[in-house]
């Protein structure tokens, strides 16, 4: 019993875990390190443990720059190879890395569909180039979305105030 309460003192006092939050985008500049149960990304969307992304195209010569394969014990360290294209992989823990001088990024630890892989992904730097589909809409998405709700309202298929709905939801998306 004593060890317990001793071992739930120090991890309440230590501060390096935290868990059960949800850490956003616009928060990282002044994150704690630590591991998180969600995250609201640059693109608007929320990402959770057990969610599943879509591996996308790599931004390198045929592999992957932002997702690398392996755990460093029993596989080796590397980027993951075009194969991996338009596979799915599961999150398993959402984590801040980083320091003050370079600054903190996310990083997903994540079970490919196979359950014999696990990729580390450098969260936004993979969503900005296209290794990672995210949940959100692109700022291009958003764009021709707009744009086709505003051909609806031309055309007297929408009202306006639907319309002027859609674009305030679409406006957060387009830079």
């Amino acid at each position: 019993m004593k060890f317990k309460l001793i071992l739930a003192l120090i991890l309440s006092l230590s501060g390096t875990v935290v868990l059960g939050q949800e850490i956003r985008y616009s928060d990282l500049a002044t994150a704690k390190k630590g591991e998180y149960t969600s995250y609201l990304g640059s693109d608007g969307a929320v990402y959770k443990i057990g969610d599943r992304l879509k591996i996308g195209i790599p931004s390198s010569n045929k592999t992957f720059a932002f997702i690398s394969e392996g755990d460093g014990i029993l596989l080796p360290i590397s980027n993951l190879t075009a194969d991996a294209s338009g596979t799915e992989a599961e999150i398993k823990r959402i984590w801040i890395v980083g320091n003050k001088r370079s600054g903190y990024s996310v990083s997903f630890r994540t079970k490919g569909m196979s359950g014999l892989s696990n990729y580390t992904i450098q969260f936004e730097n993979a969503l900005s180039t296209g290794e990672v589909k995210g949940f959100g809409m692109t700022s291009d998405d958003a764009l021709t979305e707009l744009k086709k709700a505003k051909d609806k309202l031309d055309l007297g298929l929408i009202s306006q105030e639907k319309y002027d709905e859609l674009k305030t939801e679409l406006s957060k998306y387009i830079k």
